[in-house]
């Protein structure tokens, strides 16, 4: 189904409402474009009930049987850390799995999957599995033997391991399957389905790393991100909100070759802009700006400090993230069309169309001809459809490599290869030292880029992490400001115990984005609620060295209720269950990590860590090696155990560990998880996560008066210190088997 709004519309307002007798649709997956390039919508895959689109009710029984019935069974599962599913290749697997694996257990996704419930299915019918156990199959073949649907085959599948391997594996299953099935149901002979495999076993498949060693290379700053130098005290401020997209484009990238010898360009891209141009002021910064009125005088005025322009090929997709690595590499301008360039008298020095076949072809050339010549610590992944909206000045300041991996849904994208783009992407972090950052976001709408967590998984596996920041601007002045560490206000002492209280601190989520920071949670610290409710801010450490002057205008903002802590699993972005897998040098990478994460938690007077994508082993493992920590929060959400000494306990290093308790938004489903948790223990201490995306302070104010008298709120600090308080000479707690 498609809806088409008409050409001079603002906002669109799509309401999927189908209804017929006797029939069930199902909906799935809403993908939107403007002019012909994919735009991200929110929840699109409809997996988060509760989003901007909404799930008022569905039935599974068109997948049973029935009249409307086509008999394939359904669902069971998901899988809880503590029984977790069987990924394991069966034992006479119709599928034939075993040489996409290489015997190895095929790796499930981040998510526990759900498998195919035997339950479901009525007598008569059989299930050949092909991966998991028979309990709890998770590919397998469907054999109707008896009953309304006797001859037919049919194929269960499921997403199988990482997610920037999927172009491989997802297709490989499917036709696996329809091999198996044709062969089960007598439609394919032996030799034919013999010649079918052998011919699936022949294909290309994707470079796994192993026992990587990783190059060594100086680093040629002592920051965690590069700084800029100090800036003006007088900056030129243009207004750019007006301008086209290729113009914004063009003059960021100005901005950041001039800003790299001393930021003095300063641009309006939105309201927040002018509220950090103040906040510089205020920090005594910078003096009174400059006004520029026009922009384009700009171009003239440091018409010296650049070298030409970079024309972009509108026939390759990435072909502005090479243009914006070039750009950084050889100071000079970003042009989308050769005429922009002429308009403002700017010689093109470089040409880039008709130069490269295909996405993965311009990536090779990045990773072969120009990386070499670049910051080998820093590189950035960021859609070329957000770059006009400012987050490539610093990226050229800092010399950065640019690049990009179109999703499923975008392959048709110009030039757009995803399996071979994602050969290239691993080939050039493979190339970088260790701890080399990723910039910018993996994701930019559902399958139209990697997704979040493969991405980040991908940089992990080869010792690289993320650091959120593609929708963002002006980095090239704000990581010029000085501030070597910063201080929290005091944190106030924890009330009294109270044996019979069950005491929540609510974790805002996200904060390791520094998107969040520019403008989004700004609005948080504005609403009149705050301070009421005591709440712990997930941020990035890194923001001490890319917008020093904006935490240091949260630190001053802060209420006794307001607690800053490290998000998310460290200095930047990883997961600690898969970070370093390919390295040979695991162990290493791991504990490098995490040193550098405890100076610069220390710099920024951070007392405890959010972990993500974390296992009860991994949180044992990075205890130690954070010794100025007393306690952890692990998890992005409740993780899936839930008896309460599963998710509050220690470590054997003395460390609390209080993992999340909670999932999802909304007031009363927080106050029901928060009482399922503690259901039985008294005291108790609630880690409350809560995801910023779906979450406002009046939400957690509504949850308080829910859950009543009982349950008192307290900053992460207080938390740790009552749990320590009521646990005081005892081994009660320690962690669970």
């Amino acid at each position: 189904m498609e809806s088409v709004a008409p050409d001079d519309a603002a906002f669109a307002d799509l309401s999927v409402q189908m209804r017929r007798p006797r029939r069930t649709f199902v909906v799935s997956d809403f993908a939107g474009s403007i002019d012909g390039k994919p735009v991200s919508l929110a929840n699109a895959d409809l997996a988060r009930p509760g989003d901007a689109f909404l799930d008022l009710g569905h039935q599974e029984a068109p997948a049973l049987w029935g009249p409307n019935g086509i008999g394939v069974g359904g669902f069971a599962g998901p899988s809880t850390p503590s029984s977790p599913t069987s990924a394991q290749i069966s034992p006479g697997d119709p599928l034939r799995l075993t040489p996409l694996f290489s015997g190895r257990p095929a790796a499930t996704s981040r998510a526990a999957p759900q498998w195919l419930d035997p339950q479901s299915l009525p007598g008569g019918v059989r299930v050949v599995p092909a991966m998991g156990t028979a309990q709890r199959p998770l590919v397998a073949l469907v054999v109707q033997e008896k009953g309304a649907f006797q001859g037919a085959v049919d194929a269960w599948t499921y997403r199988v391991p990482e997610g920037d391997r999927e172009d491989y594996y997802t297709p490989q299953v499917i036709a696996r399957a329809t091999v198996a099935a044709l062969a089960r149901r007598g439609l394919l002979s032996k030799p034919k389905e013999t010649v079918a495999f052998r011919s699936l076993n022949a294909l290309p498949r994707p470079v796994v790393y192993t026992n990587l060693t990783l190059p060594k290379v100086a680093r040629r700053y002592a920051t965690f991100q590069p700084k800029m130098p100090q800036p003006a005290r007088q900056l030129y401020v243009a207004d750019v909100r007006n301008m086209t997209k290729d113009e914004k484009l063009f003059l960021t990238s100005l901005q950041g070759i001039v800003n790299r010898k001393q930021p003095r360009v300063y641009f309006l891209f939105d309201d927040d802009d002018a509220r950090w141009l103040e906040a510089l002021r205020e920090q005594k910064v910078i003096d009174a700006s400059i006004p520029v009125a026009d922009p384009w005088s700009l171009v003239d005025q440091f018409r010296s400090e650049f070298k030409g322009a970079v024309v972009c090929d509108p026939k390759v997709y990435v072909s502005p993230c090479l243009a914006v690595s070039l750009a950084g590499a050889d100071d000079l301008l970003v042009a989308m069309t050769p005429q922009l360039a002429e308009r403002v008298k700017v010689p093109m020095k470089v040409d880039l169309r008709g130069r490269f076949k295909n996405n993965a072809d311009a990536l090779r050339y990045l990773r072969t001809s120009v990386m070499p010549r670049l910051d080998p610590y820093l590189t950035c992944t960021l859609d070329p459809a957000v770059f006009h909206q400012g987050a490539v000045d610093s990226l050229i300041a800092a010399r950065a490599s640019v690049f990009w991996i179109t999703g499923p849904e975008a392959q048709q994208l110009p030039g757009a290869d995803s399996f071979r783009e994602v050969a290239e992407v691993n080939a050039l972090l493979a190339r970088m030292p260790l701890g080399a950052v990723v910039r910018g976001f993996w994701w930019h709408g559902d399958g139209i880029g990697l997704q979040e967590s493969d991405g980040v998984a991908l940089a992990g596996r080869l010792g690289k992490v993320t650091l959120v920041s593609d929708l963002i601007t002006n980095l090239s002045v704000h990581s010029g400001v000085r501030a070597d560490r910063l201080v929290q206000k005091p944190r106030p002492p924890a009330p009294p115990l109270d044996p019979k209280k069950i005491y929540v601190s609510f974790t805002m989520s996200d904060g390791d984005n520094l998107c969040t920071w520019r403008g989004y949670f700004r609005r948080y610290f504005d609403d009149p609620v705050r301070g009421t409710v005591p709440v712990g801010w997930g941020m990035s450490p890194a923001i001490l060295d890319l917008a020093p002057s904006w935490a240091r205008w949260y630190y001053e903002q802060a209420t006794p209720n307001d607690e800053f802590i490290c998000d998310v699993s460290g200095v930047a972005y990883m997961y600690p269950s898969s970070w370093g897998a390919s390295l040979k040098d695991k162990d290493g990478a791991f504990r490098w990590f995490y040193t550098r994460t405890q100076d610069y938690m220390e710099r920024m007077d951070m007392n405890t860590i959010r972990l993500m994508d974390v296992t009860k082993d991994d949180i044992a493992r990075v205890g130690p090696l954070l010794p100025g920590l007393d306690y952890l929060l692990p998890d992005y959400g409740h993780a899936g155990d839930t008896a309460y000494r599963e998710i509050t306990y220690k470590l054997p290093s003395g460390q609390s560990v209080f993992r999340a308790a909670t999932s999802g938004s909304g007031p009363e489903h927080l106050a029901g998880q928060i009482r399922a948790r503690a259901a039985g223990a008294r005291p108790a201490f609630v880690n409350a996560f809560i995801w910023n995306w779906g979450s406002n302070l009046s939400d957690l104010k509504k949850t308080l008066e829910l859950l009543g008298p009982d349950y008192v709120a307290v900053t992460p600090s207080q938390l740790n210190a009552l749990y320590r308080e009521a646990n005081k000479g005892t081994t009660a707690s320690l962690q669970p088997k």
